[in-house]
């Protein structure tokens, strides 16, 4: 489903119209104008060339007329709150997290309250700190990086399977390096389904994102993890701090 509508141009203060129809992105290269859409919460992009530049705003094309429609379908999509879809494998899809509704807060602590989902990772928070945790992984780690930590969905029922993606994190020790992460609901355990997600988030690293390696940690008890990043092809270099053993992929 596409969300975005119109692209209406607009390089002049004067020229900017009072209101605008739902679908519509403004797309400029004046400071003035960016200012008043973001006022009047208009979702606006901003291009610079030769002679305009510095523009502050949160979503910025270079040679515009080189965009795709993809690439203004996200922008609009992220003035306007809703969550990218990034990618589908044969049995599931992968999107962004939304706060828009509290759905998606609500299938991850049913999904991370199945037995034995917590046994090898960290709990969510306290329902609260969630929510807030979440709103702002939206607005500044999908924001900055354009990946994250994504939902993953059955492409037949929608609901939820559990989380995978890519970050950028302390562990990370190299330039273009992200850290694999991941975890199915145990539901649908030895069933494939990791690795066939892994493995399409993976590619996108090194196709999509331009990353050039990965790492991933995994309690060395969790033979189940372990057996899955040696399938994918990474191999344990050594152990992190807290004892997690440290596993690197190198990016073709």
């Amino acid at each position: 489903m596409n969300y975005l509508k119109t692209i209406v141009r607009v390089t002049e203060y004067a020229a900017l119209q009072p209101d605008y129809p739902p679908g519509t992105l403004v797309l400029t290269d004046s400071q003035a104008v960016i200012d008043e859409c973001v006022k009047r919460g208009q979702p606006v992009a901003a291009f610079e060339h030769d002679g305009i530049e510095g523009l502050q705003c949160d979503n910025i094309v270079l040679d515009v007329d080189e965009v795709d429609d993809d690439v203004f379908e996200r922008i609009y999509r992220r003035c306007i709150g809703k969550p990218w879809d990034i990618a589908e494998t044969k049995r599931t899809t992968i999107r962004e997290i939304s706060m828009e509704t509290l759905d998606d807060l609500n299938d991850l602590v049913e999904l991370y309250s199945q037995p034995g989902m917590t046994d090898y990772m960290e709990p969510l928070f306290e329902y609260e700190e969630e929510l807030q945790y979440q709103k702002d992984y939206i607005q500044y780690i999908y924001r900055m990086y354009g990946f994250g930590m994504w939902l993953i969905h059955d492409k037949a029922t929608g609901k939820l399977l559990g989380r995978a993606g890519i970050e950028v994190r302390e562990t990370c020790d190299r330039e273009n390096q992200a850290e694999l992460g991941f975890c199915i609901s145990s539901k649908h355990w030895r069933k494939g389904l990791a690795y066939e997600v892994c493995r399409k988030v993976i590619d996108m690293a090194m196709e999509d994102y331009r990353l050039t390696s990965l790492i991933a940690r995994c309690n060395p008890e969790n033979i189940a993890s372990r057996h899955l990043l040696e399938k994918l092809g990474f191999e344990v270099v050594g152990y992190e701090d807290d004892g997690d053993c440290r596993y690197f992929m190198e990016l073709d």
